[in-house]
């Protein structure tokens, strides 16, 4: 049992606590630490998420105001590990901590199969240091500062350093203590660029948020949901929830830049697509970080993102104003009924609003500003109101321009419902016997037109006797074309029969053509080896470059030698991708860019499971020159 218990400071681990009560105990053997703490002399140190909680209550000094929730939600990072857990899988978490259940603790928060790692080494900040020796005469391991992820101090807002204390000690039952001969800061060590302080310190601002606040647990769900509306507001995604990954991918690459991805151990390939993760697969649990990178990225504040349910709406907030101009509720916002589509063909948001009057109307989004909820893109119903006075002012006899102005719509439709309603009106019979007589001496002038042009080409037939179709349609294109579109069976049975063409059958000298086709694939292959970006060398590629392709293709077994010499120089997908590894090594050390694996693989544009494959290749290479 502890005879007592070092206060603990702000924000520090309860491991550094235990590490102040071994050094200050007089302990020698950091058995009877434990045996002080647990009871027992076996419990595992653990930096992070400790459990057997339960075990260092029973032993603190009688009198303690402490509790395991207490110690949990303030010494443990716990509340940055939980935050992003199903309420089911947060609390199971707690129980273990509390209990004697640590073992599955990591598996339970995901960390196993997370491609986040743990620190190696504790971390410090130089300035917190100095003012805790100053302030305290000793220093502790703050909870913030031990975060993956974490770059920088958020009181200091200066970069963390490595101590000399490894996370995971030669001795697992040790607690080590922070102190000046450990931490000590290294030059070489923690300098950023201005953009990636910016960032580090906002993400660093999240995080700390997540450890001083208690957070409401969220199924997946919760944040698929959040993050695809966000999306659709942003337009990097449509109505339906279809995103589109690949500007997405851009964008976030743009706003974090790959080197600050890469420090926070969420860079983005084929081989690690976190966002697909967090997007698409609910039953898969993705490190807080990468919420946390997205969530900035998405502009929503982390406050919001557990508190404020955050809806997609294109066309603002209900009521919607009805836009039917003859009911007695015109422009009033009396409409609480949409339904969002996407359009494929404005690639936007469409409402479909529908008033109790049966005045149905759509309208293609977003909104931009208030009088666009005025404006309608298509009516699909006008309803019984609008029907209703269609009929009153038919029966009124009034023109059909008037009936249309007083209805707000163009005369066409004003006839389409009206006889799609039975309704007799004057203006219809007139406006039918106006058509027909238009039709007539529209049927009229294209009869006449139509004789001048057979007549046309009638004399074109006659003074050129023996020309062809083709011969006659380049001697008078106009007259060929007007008779094609308008009158193609006269002008088919009015024209030149097709000759049939006699082909000589020819005989091919293939020898020498092998040795004529032989010098050019040979010119070609080296003009191909010595492009900018890598081509891979096969028989279409090379038959593409000097114009006969076909000929290769159907004929190569009549061209020994050039086919010979393309089994020597093409190329299998593999020795291409190994080429392309070749050519990105050479061109990033003239751009005088760092050799990595992941840079190298972007450079040479090596997809999906070449990157595996070529994995020792390409490891080879960059051993090579970086040995240079």
């Amino acid at each position: 049992m502890m005879t007592f218990f070092p206060v603990p400071y702000k924000d520090e681990l309860l491991y550094s606590i235990l590490a102040r009560y071994h050094v200050r105990s007089g302990n020698v053997s950091i058995k009877a630490t434990q045996k002080d703490i647990y009871g027992t002399d076996s419990i595992t140190a653990i930096m992070d998420l400790p459990s057997h909680i339960y075990r260092i209550m029973e032993n603190l000094p009688v009198g303690h105001h402490y509790t395991p929730e207490y110690l949990i939600a303030n010494h443990t990072l716990y509340p940055f590990y939980a935050a992003f857990l199903p309420p089911d899988h947060a609390a199971k978490v707690k129980e273990s901590m509390i209990g004697d259940n640590g073992g599955s603790i990591y598996n339970r928060i995901g960390l196993i199969a997370s491609s986040v790692k743990f620190n190696q080494y504790f971390k410090f900040c130089p300035q917190c240091a100095e003012e805790e020796m100053d302030n305290l005469g000793e220093m502790y391991w703050h909870r913030i500062h031990q975060i993956p992820g974490v770059l920088v101090c958020p009181d200091h807002n200066i970069p963390l350093y490595d101590s000399q204390v490894p996370v995971r000690g030669y001795n697992k039952h040790d607690y080590r203590l922070a102190a000046p001969e450990t931490c000590k800061k290294s030059a070489s060590e923690s300098i950023y660029t201005d953009m990636i302080m910016e960032k580090a310190i906002k993400i660093t601002e999240d995080i700390k948020f997540l450890l001083s606040n208690k957070v409401e647990n969220k199924s997946s769900e919760w944040y698929k949901e959040q993050y695809l509306s966000r999306l659709k507001e942003l337009g990097f995604a449509n109505v339906n929830g279809r995103v589109r990954t690949k500007e997405l991918l851009g964008s976030l690459l743009d706003f974090y830049g790959p080197e600050l991805l890469e420090k926070m151990q969420s860079e983005i390939n084929n081989n690690n697509n976190w966002l697909n993760d967090i997007l698409r697969r609910s039953n898969r649990t993705t490190h807080p970080i990468r919420h946390l990178l997205f969530t900035r990225f998405l502009g929503i504040t982390i406050s919001d993102l557990f508190n404020k349910k955050i809806e997609y709406k294109p066309f603002g907030e209900k009521p919607w104003p009805c836009l039917n101009p003859v009911a007695s509720h015109y422009l009033n916002p009396v409409i609480n009924d949409i339904e969002l589509k996407y359009g494929a063909d404005s690639k936007g948001p469409i409402g479909i609003f529908r008033c109790d009057c049966g005045f149905i109307y759509l309208r293609t989004g977003p909104d931009q500003d208030e009088k666009d909820r005025y404006n309608i893109t298509k009516i699909k119903q006008f309803g019984p109101v609008w029907e209703a006075k269609l009929k009153q002012l038919t029966e009124q006899r009034l023109s059909l321009r008037e009936t249309a102005r007083q209805l707000e719509v163009d005369p066409a439709t004003v006839k389409k419902y009206a006889k799609k309603l039975s309704l007799k009106t004057y203006w219809i019979t007139r406006s039918e016997e106006e058509d027909k007589s238009i039709n007539s001496i529209k049927q009229d002038y294209f009869d006449e037109k139509k004789e001048g042009y057979r007549g046309e080409w009638l004399n074109l037939r006659k003074q050129y006797p023996r020309s062809s179709k083709t011969e006659l349609r380049q001697l008078n294109n106009r007259v060929f074309t007007w008779l094609y579109r308008n009158d193609r069976d006269w002008l088919n049975r009015n024209s030149p029969k097709l000759l049939s063409k006699v082909n000589d059958n020819l005989r091919v000298d293939w020898e020498c053509r092998d040795e004529e086709i032989y010098n050019n694939v040979r010119v070609a292959v080296n003009d191909m080896l010595s492009l900018g970006k890598p081509v891979r060398i096969t028989v279409s590629s090379i038959g593409s470059m000097i114009g006969i392709r076909p000929l290769l293709e159907k004929h190569l077994n009549k061209l020994p030698k050039t086919k010979r010499f393309l089994k020597e120089k093409t190329e299998s997908i593999k020795d291409f991708q190994i080429r392309r590894l070749q050519w990105a090594v050479k061109e990033l050390q003239e751009e005088g860019r760092d050799l990595s694996l992941w840079r190298l693989y972007r450079k040479a544009g090596i997809r999906g499971n070449f990157e595996k494959e070529l994995k020792e290749e390409a490891t080879k290479l960059l051993i090579g020159k970086n040995d240079l």
